[in-house]
């Protein structure tokens, strides 16, 4: 999955037929068999910045912290072709920001950040553009756990704060951002005369509306964990109180947020993935926070203040927009619509791009791009992503992996580079933290490499009395080829060391209950080992405190398996308590080495992301992130 949760589903696959699944299974067997003795297994077949200008937050249970050594592997160079060529400009973004993008000034120990202008669009008026989507598990913002949905819902919502291509967090619906020396104020002054798409005013109402929807627990939002730095949000969302102590509105442009704490990531939260979508409270005030994910508005969520508005839903099939024609928050966008279709195998999406019936295909498969290259009709960039690849553990369940010792087996177990030269062409890093970024931060020293060593792994395995007859489920969506090919040489891997695990393939709507959904504040979802991809992690080092803080345990936040360690949690608080880059880069450096020697997850690969679009399609530009594809739709035309 390129995750999303902020991950798995983030490329979300929902399982296909079973003739069709049973022909992938069959051609993963056979290329993983065909691998394995490259990724170092045996050939026997086995039955995811200053405070002005930053970005975004995976998972976890107790367990004892320690510290450790050796250094991780640097980032891939990016690689660009195309029909048409594209060179990206950097290692961490491929397309140049937004146009008009306004650096954020201080003044006073203020720092002012203002909305970029947005780019002109060489493209006419009208038409549609179609792009490849996954099933949703929803489209209401409050509940979207993955950014490829949170994408299409910013576009009909709009959103105080927006992450670019280069994963920083620019203006969107807000016109100012003014934020104290302390980092612990922020204060939005939204555009004038901003509207819903039924006349009604968007006002600061509508956005203290929406944060104190997402942290009232009751309403069982993913986002209740992020909101929870607001001062008094806890209390507010506990029932305790009648009112988010930090949250005022001054008057109906104006929204002041003061947190509990120093935080200089604060617009990177507010803007992960693709940013809080901004909810209609003259609709929605009526509805009580329990029914929430289940009123009529949560399957047809409109009006909105976005670029465009809801047209039609049907959840297995496609979802579309159309261009909202009272848009005040900028230019009034010039498509028609945009068709999201949902598209469950990788091969039938391909076959459409190529034919012309689709304009755009995120997280293009590597095996795919010497073809897709020789398309003449077909642009293709390849850039290093911000996400991150891993295995997820449930630590709420009495396992051995509760003991770090088998986790750490694990690392090793797996020929993490023999699998990104293998199945993923060289296209991705294998990375041993999270914390990979961004420039100023680097990918930390001192780290332990965990190199391909299956006789390390046994010994670490009998140190810690592991009962190797035991058998664990591993739950992933199948679709991709990237994912149907390495999981089968990784169960083998582990097979030889003596760990025994049954691949389960679910589609979207399953495993996001059994990993998210179906958790509660005290108990983990059904599962014993997730495979997720995704996370903006190269954005800043506290993007990794959704995934591994004890305040972020699912289904509040994206640490899935309710880790918690008091180290750690310190550690982060620590981290977004300075905007200095120095000391935040030597206490994420120590971070990454408890993660490195904990191993919450198994740490496997950063993959590139390879987008594939029509040249039909003007102002498209391409996100690091490729679940985040959506992020200038606004700007988006197609020639005739």
């Amino acid at each position: 999955m390129n995750h999303e949760h902020d991950d798995k589903r983030a490329i979300g696959r929902p399982l296909g037929s079973m003739s069709r699944r049973g022909f992938l299974t069959g051609v993963a067997a056979a290329a993983g068999s065909a691998i394995l003795a490259a990724c170092g297994g045996s050939s026997t077949a086995p039955t995811a910045t200053t405070a002005a200008t930053v970005a975004a937050t995976k998972p976890a249970a107790a367990v004892s912290p320690a510290a450790s050594a050796a250094a991780s592997p640097a980032a891939a160079a990016p690689t660009t072709a195309a029909a048409s060529a594209v060179s990206p400009t950097s290692a961490a973004a491929s397309a140049p920001a937004a146009a008009g993008t306004t650096a954020p000034a201080t003044s006073g120990g203020t720092t002012v950040v203002t909305a970029p202008t947005a780019a002109a669009s060489t493209g006419a008026t009208g038409g549609q553009v179609s792009v490849k989507w996954t099933k949703p598990a929803t489209i209401h913002p409050l509940f979207s756990t993955a950014g490829i949905e949170q994408g299409a819902e910013r576009q009909m919502f709009g959103a105080l704060v927006r992450i670019n291509d280069k994963l920083e967090p620019i203006a969107d619906l807000a016109e100012k951002i003014e934020i104290s020396g302390d980092a612990k104020t922020y204060t939005f002054t939204l555009k004038k005369g901003l509207t819903f798409s039924d006349g009604k005013p968007l006002t600061s109402a509508d956005v203290a509306f929406t944060i104190e929807r997402a942290v009232d627990k009751r309403t069982g939002s993913y986002w209740r964990g992020r909101l929870l730095a607001l001062d008094g949000a806890a209390d507010f969302g506990d029932q305790k109180a009648t009112t988010i102590k930090g949250l005022v509105t001054p008057d109906a442009n104006t929204i002041k947020m003061t947190l509990t704490n120093p935080d200089s990531t604060w617009l990177i939260t507010l803007g992960d993935f693709n940013g809080l979508s901004i909810l209609p409270k003259h609709i929605l005030e009526s509805t009580a926070p329990d029914q929430m994910a289940k009123a009529p508005f949560a399957f047809a969520p409109t009006p909105s203040g976005g670029a465009f508005t809801f047209a039609d839903w049907k959840a297995d099939q496609y979802l579309q927009v159309k261009r909202n024609e009272t848009y005040a928050g900028g230019p009034k966008a010039k498509l028609d619509s945009i068709f999201f279709k949902v598209i469950t195998q990788d091969d039938v999406g391909l076959a459409q791009l190529e034919s012309g019936e689709m304009d755009v295909f995120a997280a293009v498969p590597v095996q795919e791009l010497d073809r897709l290259r020789k398309n003449p009709n077909l642009t293709v960039v390849s850039v290093p992503s911000p996400s991150v690849t891993f295995l997820a553990f449930n630590f709420g369940r009495n396992t051995p992996f509760k003991d770090k010792r088998v986790r750490q087996a694990m690392m090793y177990a797996i020929d993490r580079a023999g699998i990104v030269k293998s199945v993923l062409n060289g296209e991705g890093t294998a990375v041993n933290s999270t914390i990979i970024g961004p420039d100023w931060m680097g990918i930390p020293e001192g780290l332990n490499q965990y190199a391909f060593d299956p006789n390390k792994a046994k010994q670490l395995l009998k140190d810690a009395n592991f009962n190797s007859s035991a058998k664990f489920s591993l739950i992933y969506i199948p679709g991709t080829k990237v994912t149907d090919t390495w999981l089968p040489i990784a169960q083998q891997q582990l097979k030889d060391v003596g760990i025994n695990v049954d691949l389960t393939q679910l589609d979207g709507t399953e495993y996001t209950k059994r990993l998210v959904t179906g958790a509660t504040p005290t108990t983990t979802g059904d599962f014993d080992i997730a495979e997720v991809d995704g996370g903006v992690f190269r954005a800043d080092p506290n993007v990794s405190a959704k995934y591994f803080a004890t305040v972020s345990f699912v289904p509040a936040g994206g640490n899935y398996g309710h880790y918690s360690n008091p180290q750690v949690d310190d550690l982060f608080k620590q981290g977004v308590a300075t905007p200095d880059k120095t000391q935040r880069k030597a206490i994420y450096t120590n971070l990454a080495k408890l993660l490195n020697e904990e191993c919450p997850w198994v740490f496997l690969w950063s993959p590139n992301s390879i987008h594939a679009y029509n040249k039909r399609l003007q102002g498209f530009k391409p996100s690091s992130y490729a679940n985040t594809f959506m992020w200038n739709a606004e700007e988006w035309s197609v020639t005739k």
